[in-house]
């Protein structure tokens, strides 16, 4: 059991989190964020501010200086325009790969470079051998039992990455992982591919 006996708590392992993200602006001239469980806004304050464009969601009304979309966020980022964006995070207490599935099969957007910040949260699913919905869906496997998938976990990282880039037809061009301290076993990380 984690330090935090079972709750779910919000901006986790602070400093590994801004360091992916302050990376990941380093490749970027022009950068227009999605923060998907957008939250508070730590990391705004703390690195997206600095952001040309910044769009948050959350099923939380935030009242503060960002722009906010407050909602469900696979309804959200299902009918909104994802092309405007180059930078999308997804820090999801649980898993952002229904999230990033979402996002794969909707961007249209001509960016040469695109950045992706995930916070992986299903170490606790695999440990009991389940795969969810959207990680099945992208590494294209039906079975929902896996044993000692955990065993796999920053495999599976790996793989998520090379997918991401080949299905936009994009090449890895900078990727970094951080992994948590508690019981939950939290990966986070960050990549960014370019496109010819």
């Amino acid at each position: 059991m984690s330090k935090f006996n079972g709750v779910k708590t919000d901006n986790a392992k602070i400093n590994a989190k801004q360091d992916l993200r302050n990376n990941v602006l380093s490749y970027f001239d022009e950068k227009h964020v999605l923060e998907v469980f957008c939250g508070s806004g730590e990391m705004y304050r703390d690195v997206w501010h600095v952001a040309d464009t910044y769009t948050g969601i959350d099923i939380k009304k935030q009242f503060d200086e960002r722009n906010t979309i407050c909602g469900d966020a696979l309804k959200v980022v299902s009918t909104i325009d994802l092309d405007c964006f180059n930078i999308f995070d997804i820090d999801a207490y649980g898993s952002p790969y229904d999230v990033l599935n979402i996002i794969l099969n909707r961007y249209q957007g001509d960016a040469k470079r695109l950045a992706f910040i995930l916070t992986d949260g299903i170490n606790m699913d695999l440990k009991m051998g389940r795969i969810c919905k959207g990680l099945r869906s992208l590494l294209d496997v039906d079975s929902k039992i896996f044993k000692k998938a955990n065993n796999l976990h920053g495999k599976i990282i790996e793989d998520i990455v090379d997918i991401v880039a080949e299905k936009l037809k994009a090449k890895v061009i900078h990727k970094q992982f951080a992994k948590g301290i508690t019981g939950a076993a939290m990966r986070y990380y960050a990549f960014v591919i370019e496109r010819d």
